[in-house]
């Protein structure tokens, strides 16, 4: 029973941290996004509106890269810069919900400020090498756990954060005011694609063109001959042989 057990809770465990290649369920989305959430919460001592608005950001940042990550472990360069797109603005959305000193807190901790890794085969998030039981939470989930569904996502408001336009209304504390990107030499570890194969884009020479090379290189061959037999020799010769009028002209004299 007890073998049975934690098999299970590797099982559980797997499917929290290592998402299939394809899209992730929104039930995965939501269950990761409250996890990562959670764990945030209780480092960086959220309020309740905070805990509630960072579920919504996460939620969002998952529910966009889960399209792309199976092309960001192969290495595709297009899917790569998506990845870091989406992660620029989750990461702007929480400067406008954070304060400034939560958020100085935020960026010193890499499973928050940059939460998912890949292997060769898989990607993962880093909150789960941390803080291993998958099953406990430090507080209920947010009161609209099972209703949002990416509302408050900059596209919905004319490419600006949502949280930006309405920080006055709910925050009154300072915001962070440097830079949220991520350095692109922080790039999660990916495979390597193989250059193309240059000689494959030579085209193969035509007989015809081949017969050409052949006549011309010939005709070469006897040009030079002819020109050896009747005494005509090349640019070296000339010079050999004023070298050698030139010293009989000084042992003359």
């Amino acid at each position: 029973m007890k073998k049975l057990t934690t098999l299970w809770m590797m099982i559980l465990m797997l499917g929290l941290s290592v998402p299939a290649m394809g899209a992730m369920s929104m039930s995965k989305v939501r269950e990761n996004a409250r996890f990562l959430t959670d764990r945030m919460a209780y480092e960086l001592h959220l309020t309740p509106m905070q805990y509630n608005d960072v579920y919504e950001v996460n939620y969002d940042f998952i529910n966009n890269i889960r399209y792309i990550m199976g092309d960001v472990v192969r290495g595709h360069g297009y899917a790569t810069d998506r990845y870091y797109e989406f992660l620029d603005y989750r990461n702007d959305d929480l400067r406008w919900i954070l304060s400034s000193s939560q958020y100085r807190r935020f960026l010193g901790v890499d499973y928050f400020y940059r939460p998912i890794y890949t292997t060769s085969n898989n990607w993962l998030f880093r909150i789960y090498k941390v803080y291993r039981d998958v099953k406990h939470f430090y507080f209920d989930k947010p009161y609209h756990y099972k209703t949002y569904k990416g509302g408050h996502y900059r596209t919905h408001h004319r490419n600006v954060s949502y949280y930006k336009n309405h920080r006055k209304e709910h925050y009154k504390h300072d915001f962070y005011k440097g830079d949220v990107r991520v350095h692109r030499n922080d790039k999660p570890k990916v495979n390597s694609r193989p250059a193309p194969d240059r000689k494959m884009d030579v085209k193969p020479k035509s007989k015809r063109d081949a017969k050409k090379e052949v006549k011309k290189d010939t005709k070469k061959e006897v040009k030079k001959e002819t020109n050896r037999r009747s005494g005509v020799s090349s640019s070296r010769t000339p010079q050999k042989k004023e070298g050698q009028e030139g010293r009989r002209a000084v042992r003359g004299r």
